[in-house]
């Protein structure tokens, strides 16, 4: 059962580095597709959303990032990231939320980036959902793991000599 278990959880961390690298590719395209716009245009019509790709042992976390500049007297211009949550619509209070509100990203565009931010929240919510049951399920092993040790410690315990 041993060796069934470290496949499963084998296939399942490849899958999760797979979902980890197209988030990534991602959040590298949405970011090239931002500077190359945000060259020809004013102050005022610029792209001011990042998008984020993270991994933290089995969590992935895909965020988005509202960037301002704030003028400090010790450093000039700096550049600061206030994350935007997502909303929990639901009355469960644990109900997982896989996708942000589009009028909370939506009020930080520009206009001209409103179909490429709905185009990457669209695909980064299918890897947020498919990442946490991935996740998910590696919880399931471990403790599936953890049974599986203490019964054997029961057998070895109850075998007389």
């Amino acid at each position: 059962m041993e060796g069934q278990i470290g496949e499963a959880r084998t296939l399942l961390e490849a899958l999760l580095k797979e979902i980890f690298e197209n988030a990534k590719d991602l959040g590298n395209r949405y970011l090239q597709e931002v500077v190359d716009a945000n060259r020809g245009k004013k102050w005022k019509d610029k792209n001011t959303l990042q998008f984020r790709v993270r991994q933290r042992g089995n969590a992935l976390a895909l965020e988005w990032y509202f960037i301002k500049w704030e003028d400090t007297k010790k450093d000039g211009r700096v550049m600061v990231r206030d994350y935007i949550r997502k909303r929990n619509k639901s009355a469960r209070r644990d109900a997982q939320v896989y996708c942000y509100n589009m009028n909370d990203l939506l009020r930080h565009t520009s206009g001209w980036d409103n179909d490429l931010v709905k185009e990457v929240e669209a695909e980064a919510a299918q890897y947020r959902r498919q990442a946490h049951y991935i996740a998910d399920m590696l919880t399931t092993l471990s403790r599936l793991e953890r049974f599986m040790a203490g019964v054997e410690q029961e057998a070895e315990i109850e075998v007389p000599a």
